[in-house]
């Protein structure tokens, strides 16, 4: 794979190299994989795909991202969090969130 031309951009070339790992900001470890030398993409083997997934599953962050939908609550608009991403964020009733635009189409909601 070394040295092929980069499937996303077909313009750089794949370099092995040692990268970083993190799901939703938990670092997971350091990883080989094949790197774009332009476009920065980066992709692993199987072998090491499936390390960092038995990883995931050790540490509760596999299947964390979930859609959801807005609802109505009297007269404002509600977001459900789903009960294992609330349980990983130890979230309660009644926790204080701080909810804002991240630009374009995003929603940030942090925990105070």
């Amino acid at each position: 794979m070394e040295n092929e031309t980069c499937a996303m951009c077909n313009k750089g070339k794949l370099k092995k190299k040692i990268v970083t790992y993190k799901v939703y900001g938990v670092e997971l470890g350091k990883f080989q994989a094949y790197s774009c030398n332009k476009c920065k993409e980066e992709w692993f083997d199987e072998e090491t795909a499936q390390k960092i997934e038995k990883l995931e599953k050790e540490k509760g962050l596999f299947g964390l991202s979930k859609e959801t939908k807005i609802s109505y609550s009297g007269n404002s608009l509600i977001i459900r969090i789903p009960n294992d991403l609330a349980k990983f964020m130890k979230l309660e009733k009644e926790t204080p969130v701080l909810i804002h635009p991240e630009g374009g189409n995003r929603i940030s909601i942090e925990i105070v």
